[in-house]
C-alpha cells in the first residue's frame, strides 16, 4: 500500500483512524459468507469474504478446501469497516 504524508501546523488539532488488526480462523464458508473463530473461542459470522483484488475469494475458498485445512485470515478494521486483508494456509 502507498504512505501518505501531511503536515500541519502544531497548533492545529487533527483526527487520525484507529486501525485494528487482527487473526481470525476460518471456521465455515457459505456462499459468500465467512464464519470466524480467534484465539479465545470467539465466534464472527457478520463478515463476508473479500471482494478486493478479484481472485483473493477464491483463494480462500481453495486453501480451505471444505474445511480440510486450517486457514487464518486478517481482518483490518478502521472507520466502521472491516475486511480481510490478508490469508494464510496453516501447514498440518
Amino acid at each position: 500500500g502507498k504512505k501518505y504524508e501531511d503536515m500541519i501546523p502544531s497548533t492545529h488539532g487533527t483526527t487520525v483512524p484507529i486501525v485494528n488488526r487482527a487473526d481470525w480462523e476460518v471456521i465455515d464458508i457459505e456462499g459468500d459468507e465467512l464464519t470466524l473463530m480467534d484465539e479465545g473461542g470467539n465466534q464472527k459470522t457478520d463478515l463476508n469474504l473479500p471482494t478486493y483484488p478479484d481472485s483473493m475469494a477464491q483463494e480462500i475458498r481453495d486453501a480451505w478446501n471444505g474445511g480440510e485445512n486450517s486457514v487464518m485470515v486478517t481482518v483490518q478494521s478502521a472507520v466502521g469497516i472491516e475486511q480481510v486483508i490478508a490469508y494464510k494456509k496453516e501447514s498440518s
